[in-house]
C-alpha cells in the first residue's frame, strides 16, 4: 500500500501490471500537492507502470483548475510541449494545457496516437476531467501493441512493406469558419501563422508536401510508417491515423456509437454520416478532404477499413470520466479518442514531446 495511492483496476481491485489503465487511487478528496511530490521523486516507478500498461489513470485527487493541472505536468520533468500540429481545433489556456478538442460535442472522435503522421510525435499525453460530462463523453483507449499483434496479415504485409501516406486539405483565414464537417480546422491556425514563409519552414522540418490552391487554400501530403518500435520497450505497435483519415471509418464508427449509446441522436448522426460518405464514394477519392491510402498509393478497401474499426472497438477500454480525473498515456503504445455527448464538459490536454 503506497502512502500517497494504492495501485486498482478501475473496478478497485488488486491490479495486474498489464491492466490498461492502470489506476493510481488516492483517498477521497486528496491534495493534488500528494501527488505532485510523489510524481517527481517517483520516476522510475510511474515510469515503468506506464511502460507497462500504456495508460494511468490518477483518481480522488482534487485536481480542480488548469494551473494545477499544468503543476502536474512539471512534476513529470518531462519536456513539455507548445506547438500542436495536429487537426482538432483546440485553445491554449495556459502556457502548457489546452482544450482537447472545440469540435462539436456530437462529433466522434477515433482511435488515434497524437499526431503520428509526425516523425517525431509526443511522447506521452496528459489528459485532465475539469468538469466531467453528466453521461457519455468517454475518452476511450486501445492497446495498439494489442492492435498489431492480431491485425491481418495481409494488412500488415502491406504496411510494414509500404506504409501510409495522408493527403489533407485545409481552408485558410479567408474562410472565416473554424473547422469544417470533413476539414476540421484551417491551415493558419495549424501552423500558428498566416505566413507561407512560415509554413513552408515547418513543412520542411515535417516532410510536408505542400500544394497550394489558389491563395487560401492547402493541400498537404505526407508518407509515414504505420508501425512504431517503442524507444524503451522495444516493443512494436500499430501507429498511424488510417482510423481517423479513412472514409469508412467515421462511418463504423458511428454505428458503432450508435449501438453503445442507443440515442435518437446517435442513430441520427449515423444515418446522416453513411448518406454523405457514400455520395463521396461516388465521387472518387479526389474529392475526399482527407484521405489515407497505404504509402504506395493503392487504397485501403473498405473492407479493410471495418476489419481494422472492429479490431479497435474489440479491445477499446471505455470508462466514465470523473471531475478531477488525469489520464496519462503512452502515446506510443496506447491509442485515444472522444465519444459524443451532451451538456457540460471540459476535458484539458498537455503533452510532452519525444
Amino acid at each position: 500500500m503506497n502512502s500517497v495511492f494504492r495501485k486498482v483496476s478501475l473496478h478497485g481491485e488488486q491490479t495486474s501490471p498489464n491492466e490498461l489503465p492502470m489506476v493510481y487511487e488516492g483517498s477521497p478528496g486528496s491534495d493534488p500537492k500528494l501527488l505532485i511530490d510523489w510524481m517527481q521523486q517517483n520516476k522510475s516507478e510511474w515510469t515503468k507502470d506506464l511502460n507497462n500498461s500504456g495508460a494511468i489513470l490518477f483518481r480522488n485527487f482534487s485536481f480542480s483548475s488548469p494551473k494545477e493541472f499544468q503543476e502536474f505536468l512539471l512534476s513529470t520533468k518531462e519536456p513539455l510541449g507548445e506547438f500542436y500540429l495536429g487537426t482538432s481545433p483546440r485553445d491554449q489556456i495556459v502556457q502548457y494545457v489546452f482544450t482537447a478538442s472545440e469540435l462539436p460535442p456530437h462529433y466522434p472522435i477515433m482511435q488515434h496516437a497524437e499526431m503520428s503522421f509526425l516523425d517525431n510525435p509526443p511522447k506521452y499525453l496528459f489528459f485532465f476531467a475539469e468538469r466531467a460530462s453528466e453521461r457519455d463523453g468517454e475518452t476511450p483507449i486501445t492497446d495498439l501493441r494489442t492492435i498489431w499483434e492480431e491485425m491481418p496479415n495481409e494488412i500488415r504485409d502491406k504496411v510494414l512493406k509500404h506504409g501510409i501516406k495522408y493527403r489533407r486539405r485545409y481552408d485558410g483565414p479567408a474562410q472565416k469558419k473554424r473547422y469544417s464537417l470533413w476539414k476540421t480546422k484551417r491551415w493558419d491556425e495549424m501552423f500558428g501563422t498566416v505566413d507561407k514563409t512560415e509554413v513552408k519552414k515547418i513543412s520542411d522540418q515535417n516532410r510536408f508536401q505542400l500544394h497550394w490552391q489558389g491563395d487560401d487554400q492547402l493541400t498537404i501530403v505526407n508518407h509515414q510508417d504505420g508501425i512504431r518500435q517503442h524507444p524503451t520497450t522495444k516493443t512494436t505497435a500499430w501507429h498511424n491515423h488510417s482510423q481517423t483519415f479513412h472514409f469508412q471509418a467515421a462511418v463504423s464508427e458511428v454505428w458503432s456509437i450508435f449501438k453503445r449509446q442507443k440515442s435518437i441522436r446517435s442513430f441520427s448522426v449515423a444515418l446522416l454520416l453513411t448518406i454523405l460518405t457514400g455520395i463521396k464514394r461516388l465521387l472518387g477519392p479526389e474529392s475526399h478532404d482527407v484521405h489515407v491510402t497505404y504509402g504506395n498509393g493503392e487504397e485501403i478497401s473498405t473492407k479493410d477499413m471495418k476489419l481494422i474499426s472492429n479490431l479497435f472497438w474489440k479491445h477499446m477500454k471505455i470508462f466514465s470520466w470523473r471531475t478531477g480525473d488525469i489520464l496519462m498515456i503512452d502515446n506510443y503504445s496506447v491509442s485515444h479518442g472522444r465519444l459524443p455527448f451532451k451538456g457540460p464538459r471540459r476535458i484539458l490536454v498537455g503533452w510532452a514531446n519525444s
